[in-house]
């Protein structure tokens, strides 16, 4: 039976595909699961660098806040939440979304 061959090579594959789709899953979410930052900087870095910030706050993933800058140049720098620079940037980036919390009157 050819037909019946190629059906099972057939469900074959896709279950494959399942389990690699799935095992990739699982991947990305333990990668997620613990601290984004192996190592911190505490070097200033001028603000008109920045592309991005991104606020981590700790939780059962990662017991530190941590505070990766992404550069226009592309690179990604995690820096020290204790660093003074660093405590102005984060006060900001919460004063800016406690305001954006507030309904307008």
């Amino acid at each position: 039976m050819p037909g019946t061959k190629r059906i099972t090579a057939i469900l074959a594959f896709i279950l494959l595909c399942s389990t690699v789709s799935q095992a990739m899953s699982l991947m990305k979410s333990a990668s997620q699961l613990r601290c984004q930052c192996i190592t911190t900087h505490s070097a200033f870095i001028s603000p008109r660098l920045f592309e991005k910030v991104e606020l981590i706050p700790s939780g059962p993933h990662c017991k530190n806040v941590e505070l990766i800058i992404t550069l226009k140049t592309g690179e990604t720098v995690c820096v020290n939440p204790s660093a003074p620079w660093v405590e102005k940037i984060i006060e900001r980036i919460l004063q800016s979304k406690q305001n954006q919390a507030e309904p307008e009157e």
